[in-house]
């Protein structure tokens, strides 16, 4: 009788594989702590086409149909690769490629199951994700076309792609099963569930807030008759429990926030400080992620979050032990608050690549400024408006060609953005010089009031 191979157990065949999956690891790992210079283009194309040769090895030893479907450290590894290829093709501007999708799909598939374990959602929390994975599913259609059978990494992706779709499909019939009529109450329980977790993660917070959470409930509890919501026509609405449900547990949240200061307790208190921290620095990278933000840097993020949604079982955070302590909905909020978070970064990524980034903020910056003093208007002179002709003529020579190049002389992604908005600036510019009043030279001030005050002087005399 044979035993199932464990997760560490690697067969003979498959080593040579794992070996190369971990020396392209390694390589991707040295590009994304270097920030030194800039992650390029051909470095890791040259990356991703080791990973496809690996994978096709790997297909030629499992077989087409268990490529994904055995569970070893060779899948782990290769998963984690995928991961960094995918936050490296968004660095250099490769947005719109199929092997930048991958991170993504995992992104949204941990914030989609995040919406269905809490059951904290509405339909039109769900649309953003719908249209995002109509786009990521158009990039991997791209390369589905090329050949009759597609190649492995696509077949991998339209898998993530096809999970995400079955996904979406069963939040959506359960956002379609409340009826119009109790549409509105559930969207506003939402509200006041995200409002209640928000307020259990800050430091402090006032009883006052939690009372007047508590008198909308009870508001909203008014409106059934016998236990159940009717529509107009005295008929019990569809979506009685959904609703009902998230009613008592906002009742649940404000009794807890009440009853108790402490957020979690004791044996759990570590994972909600690292779950802090996370969301902290998720948040500031939010805000500067124009400026201090490399797409590689969230692998790190990536990896915690995993790491502490490993801890659960069954959805709950256990201790030591294994039991199941209080603080279960803060914790689980904190976790998916940080994958949203992830998921906001990765859609704003621009397909432009970071060798260009200081040269697009700039530009973003003084088509800023050129709109601000259009927006406030005024009679504008050579010399107020000479800084941004400046500045605009100095980008402009930076180009050889038409096309910004980096140190090495490359063209990096994003070419056509950032001469767009070049050529947007200038039109804002020239629109401006336009309305320019002719300035005055103050020397001829001078030499006029030297003049009057000599005829001034010459009729008194007289």
């Amino acid at each position: 009788m044979t035993s199932t191979p464990t997760p560490d157990q690697i067969p003979m065949e498959e080593q040579s594989v794992l070996e190369a999956l971990v020396s392209i690891k390694h390589r991707l790992t040295a590009i994304k702590k270097d920030r030194s210079r800039f992650i390029k283009t051909s470095t890791v194309t040259a990356l991703y086409d080791e990973l496809s040769a690996q994978l096709q090895a790997l297909e030629e030893i499992r077989g087409p149909s268990q490529i994904w479907g055995t569970r070893n450290n060779v899948n782990s590894v290769l998963d984690e690769v995928f991961v960094i290829l995918s936050l490296c093709f968004m660095a250099v501007g490769k947005t719109k490629e199929s092997p930048a999708t991958y991170v993504q799909l995992l992104t949204i598939k941990q914030c989609l199951t995040g919406l269905q374990e809490s059951g904290i959602f509405a339909g039109e929390d769900l649309k953003q994700y719908q249209d995002r994975l109509k786009e990521l599913e158009a990039f991997i259609k791209v390369d589905e076309a090329k050949s009759s059978i597609p190649d492995i990494q696509t077949r991998i992706l339209r898998r993530k792609l096809d999970y995400n779709n079955n996904l979406m499909k069963e939040l959506l019939n359960t956002a379609n099963s409340i009826s119009p009529e109790l549409a509105p109450i559930h969207r506003r329980l939402v509200q006041l569930k995200y409002e209640l977790d928000t307020l259990a993660s800050r430091s402090q917070w006032t009883t006052s807030e939690i009372h007047h959470i508590q008198e909308e409930l009870r508001e909203i509890e008014a409106k059934r008759s016998d236990g159940k919501f009717l529509d107009s026509k005295g008929n019990v609405s569809s979506g009685q429990a959904a609703v009902i449900g998230l009613l008592e547990d906002c009742y649940d949240d404000c009794h807890n926030l009440l009853a108790t200061k402490e957020s979690v307790p004791k044996p759990l208190h570590d994972i909600f400080q690292r779950l802090k921290a996370i969301k902290t620095d998720l948040e500031r990278l939010v805000l500067t992620q124009r400026w201090t933000l490399r797409e590689t840097d969230l692998w790190q993020y990536e990896i915690q979050l995993s790491e502490i949604s490993a801890l659960r079982k069954n959805g709950k955070f256990v201790d030591r032990e294994g039991n199941v302590q209080e603080g279960q909905a803060l914790l689980n909020f904190m976790l998916h608050k940080c994958y949203r978070l992830i998921y906001v970064l990765l859609s704003a990524s621009e397909p432009i690549a970071e060798a260009l980034m200081p040269i697009h903020n700039q530009l973003l910056t003084v088509r800023r400024c050129l709109l601000e003093v259009k927006k406030w208007g005024g009679d504008f002179t050579v010399r107020d408006l000479y800084p941004y002709q400046m500045k605009l003529a100095s980008m402009d020579n930076m180009r050889v060609d038409g096309k910004f190049l980096d140190k090495d002389k490359e063209a990096p992604e994003g070419q056509g953005i950032c001469n767009s908005l070049l050529s947007e600036c200038y039109d804002i510019l020239y629109e401006l010089q336009e309305s320019m009043v002719e300035e005055r030279d103050d020397s001829d001030d001078e030499e006029e009031e030297v003049e009057l005050r000599g005829s001034k002087g010459l009729d008194v005399v007289v």
